[in-house]
């Protein structure tokens, strides 16, 4: 009997436990758990049967850094303060099972640097990093080349050879935006970028500003957020709350762009009589009834693919002057009620 106040410690089962109790070797036991291992039928059914009755679970990352292949890929990430962050991490990450892959999530705050938590994943003998916030020191990404680990960049860029960027076509998106506006009769035209002038947001800002340069004009105004909702609506509250406010606001991505037509509507602006507004991302949120927002974006899925093509099939993309393997993502225009309907 087992005297009061003390506790007795079950031993961990092991696969030795199981190579016993099976009556085969513990090699038969790991490639009785290896998807496409060689195993006869008659020893697997064993294996499976006598780990079930020990309660046995392989050490799928011991045996994967055994193999020399750990089976993670480290997501960076920031605060999910975007509409399209949680479904697009969580696209990226079915995809990654799908190929037998598993995503460590980690989290940085917002605007910092992603070093940090990139080299932190790397303790963990990640196959591969793919960096959705923050920005990366040349030093990070020069160690992630040196030691053999592939790095993505989404939405964001690095001049470090051998690594990949995943973006959005800018360019031409911000480019046929801001003409919209134009063609809709707009000459005060606002801005709301980031605080911290992330790449994809100096491009759109980049392109719009050289469309408006084309017609004698530049931006009547600016405000600055952190691509959520709040920062967006804040940032028109104050631009609008002018003697002289703007007659569009050009919104870096969604999620501020909703937040300029939450702030019009407590203003008792007019969209898109009084103010037009639009975005980037398409968000299914911009198709709501509330909103009807104006947008260029891609399919959810499409960027999960994408993400996923630059970090395990790098070589089938062109390289810059860098070296670096870049992929244009295309955005298409989805049309609504935030702006003028053009003849």
């Amino acid at each position: 009997m087992q005297k009061a106040g003390k506790m007795t410690t079950k031993r961990k089962i092991t696969s030795q436990d199981v190579a016993d109790l099976a009556g085969v070797s513990r090699s038969a036991v790991s490639r009785s758990f290896t998807p496409g291992s060689y195993v006869s039928d008659n020893v697997r059914t064993r294996v499976l049967g006598a780990a079930k009755e020990l309660g046995y679970l392989p050490n799928i990352l011991a045996r994967g850094l055994i193999a020399g292949s750990s089976g993670l890929v480290a997501l960076i990430i920031g605060p999910m303060t975007s509409p399209q962050d949680a479904p697009l991490i969580e696209v990226v990450t079915r995809l990654l099972g799908e190929k037998g892959k598993r995503a460590l999530l980690v989290p940085i705050p917002t605007g910092g640097l992603a070093d940090e938590g990139l080299l932190q994943a790397l303790s963990y003998q990640v196959e591969a990093a793919i960096v959705f916030a923050g920005t990366v020191g040349a030093a990070a990404a020069e160690r992630c080349t040196r030691i053999g680990t592939h790095l993505t960049l989404f939405g964001r860029y690095i001049g470090e050879a051998g690594t990949s960027c995943v973006i959005y076509d800018n360019p031409t998106s911000a480019d046929a935006a801001t003409r919209l506006l134009i063609r809709g009769g707009h000459r005060k035209i606002g801005y709301i970028g980031t605080r911290h002038r992330a790449f994809s947001d100096r491009e759109r800002h980049d392109a719009a500003s050289a469309v408006l340069a084309e017609y004698g004009m530049h931006f009547h105004c600016y405000g600055e957020g952190d691509y959520g909702h709040d920062s967006g609506f804040q940032a028109a509250m104050a631009m609008l709350n002018t003697m002289d406010p703007p007659d569009a606001i050009f919104a870096s991505n969604d999620a501020m762009a909703l937040g300029v037509i939450d702030a019009a509507r407590v203003l008792g602006i007019s969209i898109p009589d009084q103010l037009a507004v639009v975005g980037i991302d398409d968000h299914p949120m911009g198709s709501w009834p509330a909103y009807r927002l104006t947008s260029w974006g891609a399919k959810i899925d499409v960027l999960g693919d994408a993400i996923l093509r630059a970090t395990f099939d790098k070589e089938s993309l062109p390289c810059d002057r860098a070296n670096v393997h870049m992929l244009r993502v295309p955005l298409y225009p989805a049309l609504r009620d935030s702006t003028r309907r053009l003849d």
